[in-house]
């Protein structure tokens, strides 16, 4: 409770004030009013006690005073964890996407990872750290939290069915994906996942949503999502180009494969063109022209070939013309072959006078040339074909300045001429 000054004059009546005796405004009275108040509330202490009380007091004080720094200094230490902690994952995905961290690629987006980008409980996190767009391709960095430090180990060879890295759901349909984990804090218990999805559709849409799931003997066994990822801007460098490419007797065999019983194809000569190189951030591409399905079958003699079926062997719907199928196949996969070939040896050049072998350039995926998912059938079957060689880690646009096909450099144009065109 509080007092005023004012207040210890209630208990004064007299009108005059006798100077020379005692007053209710003595050292005595107050320390009589004093102790009395102390009475009434059940506190009479001596002089000692009441020093210590003080001195107790003054201990809580200074015991609540320590307990905040501590709480303070506690903060400032998970604050310079965390900070570690995503400066270390940025840095890992750096480091595997071929990133530099002074000057990143335009490409290159990292993200603020101080909150959840998945609706998870408060001790799973769930972080997007960077992306990577680059047209047909997107790569996005994930960090997941807690993983298990001997679960990771499995993970992290991305060879065991035992445990793997998946995907649940995609937004996007008509695209495919590959996961896989590419580095792991043990101090934290967190993973980075990199997800990689390729398709037409990405540069149609602004965002992709997913979920990644971690599977156990092929069942899943967690979900984590669902993950918004944003589909950024990429840039792509063109030049046109006329290149011939053949396909003959040698890659109609390629095709076959081990199959037994080889039909005896009389030799032949179909012509294809390459018209067009592009290349962004996340591949190469060229252009095929070649005769359409109809005139390549005439050229090639595959429909003469004869196709040995067992009359009793039911067939699945959809298998009936396997004449049809046989040819249509063989087309694809020859030219697949022609492609290959004509593209051996293929290099990259840079600016600073260096340039990389295309077949020697680290991948993701055995073949070297494919042709994107999404890619419309009718159109190949046209003789309107494309391939993309698909490096591990970025190129860097602003640093290629041509290609080297057959002996023959093609210079790419600046980026500021082909935005400008």
């Amino acid at each position: 409770m509080k007092y005023n000054i004012s207040d210890l004059l209630d208990t004064y009546l007299d009108e005059s004030v006798d100077l020379d005796g005692s007053t209710p405004l003595s050292s005595a009275a107050i320390k009589e009013l004093t102790m009395s108040k102390i009475t009434q509330e059940g506190l009479r202490k001596t002089p000692r006690q009441i020093e210590c009380i003080t001195q107790r007091h003054i201990r809580k004080l200074l015991a609540r005073s320590l307990l905040i720094a501590a709480i303070i200094v506690s903060l400032f230490c998970l604050t310079a964890f965390a900070i570690k902690f995503s400066l270390s994952m940025r840095d890992a995905a750096r480091i595997d996407m071929g990133i530099s961290a002074g000057t990143p690629i335009p490409e290159w987006t990292e993200y603020n990872d101080v909150e959840n980008t998945a609706e998870e409980p408060k001790d799973v996190q769930v972080t997007l750290m960077s992306t990577m767009c680059a047209e047909e391709r997107l790569y996005a960095y994930i960090a997941i939290s807690p993983v298990p430090e001997q679960i990771a180990a499995i993970l992290a060879e991305n060879s065991s069915p035992e445990y793997e890295w998946d995907l649940s759901g995609m937004s996007t349909a008509g695209c495919t994906f590959h996961t896989e984990q590419t580095s792991y804090d043990p101090e934290t218990q967190t993973a980075l996942v990199k997800v990689f999805v390729r398709g037409e559709e990405l540069r149609q849409i602004e965002q992709v949503e997913l979920t990644l799931e971690l599977t156990h003997n092929l069942k899943p066994e967690e979900r984590y999502g669902p993950i918004v990822i944003p589909v950024t801007q990429s840039q792509t460098i063109s030049i046109p180009v006329d290149i011939p490419v053949e396909n003959t007797k040698a890659h109609f065999e390629a095709a076959w494969g081990l199959r037994p019983e080889m039909p005896d194809v009389p030799d032949y000569v179909s012509e294809g063109r390459i018209t067009q190189i592009a290349i962004c951030a996340g591949y190469i591409e060229v252009e095929l022209e070649t005769p359409s399905l109809s005139q390549w079958a005439i050229e090639s003699n595959a429909e003469q070939v004869e196709i040995h079926v067992d009359p009793e062997m039911p067939l699945a719907p959809g298998m009936e013309d396997i004449k049809g199928r046989f040819i249509r196949s063989k087309f694809r996969i020859s030219w697949d072959f022609s492609v290959d070939e004509a593209l051996q040896g293929a290099s990259v050049n840079y600016k600073d006078g260096t340039s990389d072998v295309i077949d020697e350039i680290p991948r993701d995926f055995a073949g070297i040339w494919s042709q994107p998912s999404g890619t419309t059938p009718d159109t190949v079957y046209e003789g309107k074909h494309r391939y993309q060689f698909t490096p591990k880690q970025a190129f860097d646009l602003s640093a290629a300045e041509s290609i080297t096909i057959d002996g023959t450099k093609y210079f790419f144009p600046t980026i500021m001429e082909e935005i400008d065109s």
